[in-house]
């Protein structure tokens, strides 16, 4: 064998930088998981999943767009925002709680999709991080033990699964793969990347289109409150002393000053009405004696929905998410993912007249 002939070059698709670019960009969905340890595989699995579902259930729920639902957007945006470090957004968000809401669930799809299917994986996983950190400073800020909010859990799994990403990219840029084989880096954004991204968005599309089609009515209410329509915009009632409870006029004292919500007869001992409350919104007045009646804010604390009133267990009740509140004692949580009681709401008797007002 001459020397010329040791001297040539092997012709290998492996040492070709243009195949390896080629490879690397357009590694099919099956390639894109078996490139991945198992860690990241349960990870991957498990948020894209979940995120898509999120997603989804947002537009089959009826209630989550419609103003006046128990689980309305709007409503938990505005519940979120108190005491949150995000109160300032959430308040610019609810200018336009629809739009923020279609937002939300169609980028919690196209994370979902993106991830599953490889798609821009580390901006995906970053963006899937970017959700969960702002549910955990909003939605779940005020769940005591921090390990009770679902949210700080998933932005973990999805901070560990983009530092993994970004692992085996610097590994993939500084040459090596778990073979030890040579891999041009790939620059810029190919037009295989143009379509899927093409692609996924109108899956997106396609999908929440799908769940709104099996969406069902709204509901205006899914508790034994009955309407909401009681108290007059115009009262000047609103968030009061702690607890909520009633105060009452002497027999024969002048009138309490307010706007009416209900005559005292028409209300038995252990049952609720709902009413609105300017400036609270839905609200939930429960007598729990005969001169003994209290008011709160029907926005659950943890996620915004509309709390009901269960008469068996004299309770308020959640259908979102479970959580229980007890009327009698300040509206405090006894069951459910929150620590954070209902906003209280001032209430009087009018003795005089057997009325319960908002004193204005």
């Amino acid at each position: 064998m001459s020397a010329t002939t040791k001297a040539r070059p092997a012709i290998s698709q492996r040492s070709n930088p243009r195949s390896a670019r080629h490879r690397s960009r357009g590694s099919s969905v099956a390639e894109s998981w078996r490139s991945q340890p198992w860690s990241l595989r349960v990870l991957r699995g498990f948020l894209g999943v979940t995120f898509v579902y999120a997603g989804l259930n947002k537009f089959a729920d009826a209630n989550f767009f419609h103003n006046g639902s128990p689980d309305y957007i709007g409503s938990q945006l505005k519940t979120f925002a108190q005491g949150s470090p995000l109160s300032g957004l959430l308040h610019v968000l609810g200018q336009n709680p629809v739009f923020t809401g279609l937002a939300i669930a169609l980028t919690e799809i196209a994370v979902g999709l993106g991830t599953l299917f490889g798609i821009a994986p580390v901006l995906l996983a970053a963006s899937g991080f970017a959700i969960n950190l702002g549910l955990t400073l909003t939605a779940t800020w005020h769940i005591h033990p921090y390990f009770l909010g679902s949210d700080s859990m998933y932005a973990v799994g999805w901070a560990a699964y983009t530092a993994g990403l970004v692992e085996i990219e610097l590994r993939r840029r500084r040459g090596t793969t778990r073979k030890g084989v040579r891999v041009a880096e790939a620059g810029g954004i190919g037009r295989r990347e143009v379509l899927r991204g093409g692609v996924l968005a109108g899956a997106t599309i396609i999908a929440a289109g799908a769940a709104k089609a099996f969406a069902g009515s709204p509901t205006k209410t899914t508790s034994a409150l009955g309407s909401d329509a009681g108290a007059s915009q115009g009262s000047t009632g609103g968030a009061g002393t702690a607890g909520g409870t009633a105060s009452s006029s002497g027999s024969g004292g002048p009138s309490v000053a307010g706007t009416p919500i209900v005559d005292l007869a028409n209300l038995p001992v252990g049952q609720a009405m709902g009413f609105q409350a300017p400036g609270v919104g839905p609200a939930a007045l429960v007598r729990l004696g005969m001169n003994d009646v209290v008011a709160f804010s029907r926005a659950c604390t943890h996620a915004g929905c509309l709390v009901g009133y269960d008469s068996s267990s004299r309770i308020l009740v959640c259908p979102c998410h479970g959580a229980q509140f007890d009327p009698a004692n300040g509206a405090t949580p006894i069951a459910g993912p929150t620590s954070t009681p209902l906003a209280p709401i001032t209430v009087a008797v009018d003795r005089s007249t057997g009325q319960v007002v908002l004193p204005a």
